[in-house]
């Protein structure tokens, strides 16, 4: 159940990401990313770290579907065969990902992952927690946990900063995940080899 509160919120982070993503001009800008290739694959690939089997593989808040494409070839590359799935809260990035993706257009999801009743479980669940509230964090990764990622499967929580010096730094978010007695089984980081802060933070999460 949606507060108020919670509607707004969702409502403005919706109006947000679509404002932002529809204006881009190339595949990584869509997905929300400003960089170039190179920078793409170096800062999003720890995302596939902890796909270490084959299996189906989730994106929560899969935009145009760039980061699922990309997870399939990175884990084919360690021997991995992923069968990708993505969900968007919007229907515009949705679509967007379903034609540049015809192929797995049936896989592409529209929905609140909050309130979302998925068609199965996914081997690998891929979120973000800047999606939900703050106080519905852990209800949003505890219902992940018990309803969308399969039995022996994994959560992977991501967390994304600036490589900048001034810019907004990637979340910890490992103190708060163990505080709610969650099995963190894997943290993958890449970190400012001139800086020394974390620019991009996965965690998975065992289920």
């Amino acid at each position: 159940m949606l507060t108020n509160d919670d509607k707004r919120f969702f409502d403005e982070e919706k109006s947000l990401h679509e404002e932002k993503y529809l204006a881009g001009t190339n595949p990584r800008q869509q997905s929300g990313f400003g960089r170039d290739e190179r920078d793409w694959e170096r800062f999003r690939r720890p995302v596939a770290a902890p796909v270490e089997k084959d299996g189906t593989f989730l994106d929560v808040g899969c935009a145009n579907g760039l980061l699922m494409e990309s997870v399939v070839c990175w884990a084919a590359e360690r021997g991995h065969s992923i069968e990708p799935y993505g969900l968007d809260i919007s229907e515009k990035l949705a679509e967007i990902a379903r034609q540049r993706l015809p192929a797995w257009r049936d896989r592409i999801f529209i929905g609140n992952a909050l309130l979302w009743e998925p068609p199965s479980t996914f081997d690998f669940v891929r979120t973000e927690m800047m999606y939900v509230p703050n106080r519905r964090r852990q209800e949003y990764l505890e219902r992940l946990l018990e309803r969308v990622v399969a039995p022996g499967g994994r959560l992977i929580v991501c967390s994304y900063g600036s490589s900048r010096p001034e810019g907004a730094r990637a979340e910890s978010l490992v103190e708060e995940i163990h505080d709610w007695g969650l099995p963190v089984d894997g943290i993958h980081d890449v970190v400012s080899a001139e800086h020394g802060f974390v620019i991009t933070r996965v965690i998975s999460v065992a289920r």
